[in-house]
């Protein structure tokens, strides 16, 4: 453990940097985190946010709204209620730690996403250590998935990629039936496209019992190298995990009347119709951002033919299969995730997640550098913030 403290000390102190840059251009308020839209200044429940966004803020004003009182129904003027709501676990998380008071949300929300960071590098460093690489190549996962970018507008993807990264060392590490179970939940209760995710855990975990039943199937000496974990108190378990979230699913449909799903209208469509969009528009808003849009779309294409050349690698299946997800989700894309600057470089997190832990498992050294040049982004959000208008 204390080998791990070092990358996740590293990897914290980063982006704790970044986010005081962030706040000082805004003269050191932190409610400029919050990115809530100018018009909703001074009302319920935004009375304490000092700084205003133009184009109607961003998605973070709705999870400090959450969190004020998560478990209440929400008329405040939220998007889409019901599917903020639904990514409960980092309101709440944060609602735990503040008791729910408007002034100390501010901190508690970066905060959380901070040491959402700091888990993350690491577990990256246990899955460098568990492949016999150094556990310093654990700060770069945070850059690989992008974390920086939505911590600096209090943004559930950073608890929402941990929870996935948790679970799949758990399934890989053996960790205890329970642990992978409660993993499960914190994936679901993140965000609701982790169900995939969750979803191939448990095939899989059925897959191993078949398995198990039939030893002639692999072989004796195979047959003893699949972890204990894989019992049926883990399917048990991912169940009761998928059956509390359909739950709560259920109660905020009596809730809003509606399903907590995203419409697919613009979020997906046919295959790479929004990458070709994005690669054909580099420089639509504005030139200043031609080079951020390469750089995404340039380390996005290079996930995708990793994902892809994983498959004839002995890297391990459930990874591979996560990592094939996310690349799917990424060509499925629609215009409304590639024509918004802060969509497309972090909802396809399962991609360059799983990629990263297969090139750890094949310690395969520079693709893992190469995939750390998300790292820019956020640089680049503060060079904006510095240098140009709010947006």
């Amino acid at each position: 453990m204390f080998r791990l403290i070092g990358p996740a000390l590293a990897a914290a102190t980063f982006h704790a940097a970044v986010l005081a840059a962030y706040v000082a251009a805004f003269h050191g308020d932190l409610s400029a985190l919050v990115c809530v839209a100018r018009e909703r200044l001074g009302r319920t429940p935004y009375e304490f946010i000092g700084i205003g966004f133009d184009r109607n803020g961003y998605d973070g004003q709705f999870y400090y709204a959450i969190a004020r009182s998560p478990w209440q129904r929400q008329d405040f003027g939220i998007d889409a209620p019901a599917v903020r709501q639904a990514r409960i676990f980092y309101p709440a998380l944060s609602w735990l730690l503040s008791g729910g008071d408007a002034r100390r949300l501010l901190w508690t929300m970066p905060l959380v996403n901070l040491l959402a960071i700091a888990a993350l590098a690491a577990l990256g460093a246990a899955a460098a250590r568990a492949s016999g690489m150094s556990p310093w190549w654990g700060v770069l996962l945070p850059f690989a998935v992008n974390a920086g970018m939505p911590a600096l507008r209090n943004l559930t993807d950073v608890l929402s990629t941990l929870s996935v990264m948790a679970l799949l060392m758990a399934w890989l590490r053996r960790w205890p039936w329970w642990v992978l179970s409660l993993c499960a939940a914190a994936a679901l209760f993140s965000r609701e496209q982790n169900l995939v995710v969750v979803l191939l855990v448990l095939v899989f975990a059925i897959w191993r019992g078949e398995l198990r039943k039939r030893p002639e199937a692999l072989g004796t000496a195979a047959l003893e190298t699949l972890p204990q974990s894989r019992s049926p108190k883990l399917i048990v378990g991912l169940l009761s995990a998928l059956l509390a979230w359909s739950l709560w699913l259920g109660i905020l449909r009596l809730f809003y009347g509606e399903w907590s799903l995203l419409p697919t209208g613009g979020n997906l469509g046919p295959p790479l119709t929004g990458m070709i969009y994005r690669w054909t528009h580099l420089a639509a808003e504005s030139r200043s951002l031609a080079l951020f849009h390469v750089l995404c779309m340039t380390t996005l294409t290079l996930q995708l033919a990793l994902a892809i050349g994983l498959l004839w690698t002995p890297a391990n299946r459930l990874i591979r299969w996560t990592a094939l997800a996310g690349a799917g989700l990424a060509l499925l894309g629609g215009l409304s995730l590639y024509g918004d600057n802060w969509s497309y470089p972090r909802v396809f997190a399962w991609l360059p997640l799983g990629v990263w832990l297969a090139c750890v498992q094949l310690r395969w050294r520079w693709p893992l550098v190469a995939l750390s040049a998300p790292a820019l982004l956020p640089l680049a959000v503060l060079f904006h913030v510095w240098t140009g208008p709010v947006s």
